[in-house]
């Protein structure tokens, strides 16, 4: 669950030519805005402070405005994650289970949902600068922060970065902007038999 919830892109030097916090905050904000829906595949790495590789994941994911995400890992082991903008689904099919946690607390714990709704009151918890052609998105309260880099208006790589120093790294390919996304693909049925663990 630590890999899939995730993400993101961070490691920045702060440097002169940084501009200030608010306007780069808007400006990310603006930019997002311009993403109403993103498909894409993915590899993600996560890695340790001394930049060992712990984990490696691949798949495809889709975002939709204004809170709809789905998330299918295949290698090494499948795993699929929908959220609906209230509720979160994790279906681990190797141990047969589903876990459901509520949106809201999922978004309180990861920094990659802002990425979902520029406009949600989260952006108070957060300062943001641009520097070296990324967006860093620092926590206000702790030292965890996040990254954000595009190419041209699409967004190509995301790294998180753990107070503690763990780095996940999400690099995206072949992304498509603002296609027609059936909500369908947000709706998780459970399959017959699977064990529910309702956290929401």
């Amino acid at each position: 669950m630590k890999a899939v919830w995730f993400a993101a892109v961070m490691a920045v030097s702060m440097n002169a030519f940084a501009s200030d916090n608010n306007s780069d905050k808007q400006e990310l904000q603006q930019l997002l805005e311009q993403t109403q829906s993103l498909s894409a595949e993915f590899e993600q790495q996560v890695k340790d402070e001394q930049g060992n590789v712990l984990q490696s994941l691949s798949g495809t994911m889709t975002l939709k405005r204004p809170a709809n995400l789905y998330w299918h890992t295949m290698r090494p082991d499948e795993t699929v994650m929908v959220a609906n903008g209230e509720k979160v689904w994790y279906y681990n099919p190797f141990v047969d289970q589903v876990t459901i946690y509520a949106q809201q607390d999922m978004v309180d714990n990861s920094p990659l949902l802002l990425v979902l709704d520029s406009n949600t009151n989260q952006w108070q918890n957060y300062s943001v600068t641009y520097t070296d052609e990324r967006y860093l998105v620092k926590h206000n309260n702790d030292n965890s922060q996040l990254e954000l880099a595009f190419d041209g208006n699409k967004l190509k790589e995301i790294t998180m970065v753990q107070a503690h120093g763990e780095r996940t790294e999400l690099m995206l390919s072949d992304v498509a902007l603002n296609t027609q996304i059936d909500d369908q693909q947000f709706t998780f049925k459970v399959p017959a038999g699977v064990d529910v663990d309702d956290q929401s």
